[in-house]
């Protein structure tokens, strides 16, 4: 995500966490307080994603929002002494929990069929660091793929899940040859 990205990411979380917090029987004002002291939101970095194959493959960009469980939930239970409602506490910690998913969703990018078998792959023969030649993984793929599937690939859909991997930030081209950028954890089923 770029810096403008991110900023508007930033706002709508905002957005989103003030209704929650109406939601929860919480002043609309405690969605943003949490954003701007628990959460942050930080653009595209060097540090890699995660790859998780399996029966829905995704991948993570967990360095582009954090948000620090510990210091909001000892926030909410100063909050919750301060204004001597013990209640408010358990609706506080749903805010919380409800941030988690919002902030879930920013950072998955799920993966169709091909493109998790291109991610395998290229996980399989080590494209980390001194990639893989493209139109030699293209042919090796579709070669796994008949085995694997029984059925034919096209070169076309191959280009498209590496370009939609390169798209996400997962996949990288140099002179040629395909890099794979983020950790990969998993197996294709």
């Amino acid at each position: 995500m770029t810096r403008k990205e991110a900023m508007e990411y930033n706002d709508s979380l905002k957005r989103e966490l003030g209704q929650a917090a109406l939601r929860y029987g919480l002043d609309e004002l405690a969605g943003a307080y949490m954003v701007d002291n628990y959460i942050t939101v930080l653009p595209e970095d060097a540090r890699k994603g995660m790859i998780f194959l399996g029966k829905d493959p995704a991948s993570y960009k967990a360095g582009n929002v954090k948000i620090d469980f510990k210091k909001a939930i000892i926030a909410g239970f100063e909050l919750a002494a301060s204004v001597s409602r013990p209640e408010s506490i358990f609706n506080y910690i749903q805010l919380v929990i409800v941030s988690a998913f919002f902030i879930e969703k920013a950072i998955k990018q799920e993966l169709g069929k091909l493109e998790a078998y291109v991610v395998y792959l290229l996980h399989k023969k080590g494209a980390y660091d001194t990639g893989i030649e493209e139109e030699r993984f293209i042919s090796e793929l579709q070669e796994w793929y008949h085995q694997k599937e029984g059925k034919a690939v096209g070169r076309g859909e191959i280009v498209g899940a590496i370009n939609n991997l390169y798209g996400i930030k997962a996949a990288d081209f140099n002179n040629g040859y395909i890099y794979l950028k983020e950790h990969v954890w998993g197996t294709v089923e």
